[in-house]
């Protein structure tokens, strides 16, 4: 093969590689086990289906940003969900609630 054909080719497998990568590692996916044909269905499914939430949250917020990845996408929507956890517990010490009542809620131990 020459040169250019070979790049052409490493650029697609990048893709796919990174693409991997942020199930593996971001998403958790590396965890599942695959142990059945319909395991091995869940699993497709469920990659799937967040590979396209990702992209649609992706594609929303680069209307108002400039380009981002899909593992800038999970850090976000993590950011903001942690965010939400704290406001919440705020919420709940204001509104005198007991810590332990709080992690209980949050099913969360000390």
């Amino acid at each position: 093969m020459d040169l250019v054909t070979i790049q052409r080719y490493y650029a697609v497998r990048w893709i796919i590689e990174t693409g991997y990568r942020y199930f593996k590692e971001l998403l958790g996916f590396d965890q599942y086990q695959l142990l059945s044909f319909t395991g091995i269905q869940r699993f497709w499914a469920i990659q799937f289906l967040t590979q396209n939430v990702l992209e649609s949250q992706r594609q929303e917020w680069m209307k108002k940003q400039a380009d981002s990845t899909l593992g800038d996408v999970v850090r976000r929507i993590r950011e903001e969900h942690f965010g939400q956890i704290i406001v919440y517990v705020y919420q709940q010490a204001l509104e005198k609630k007991t810590l332990f009542d709080i992690l209980k809620q949050l099913k969360l131990s000390a």
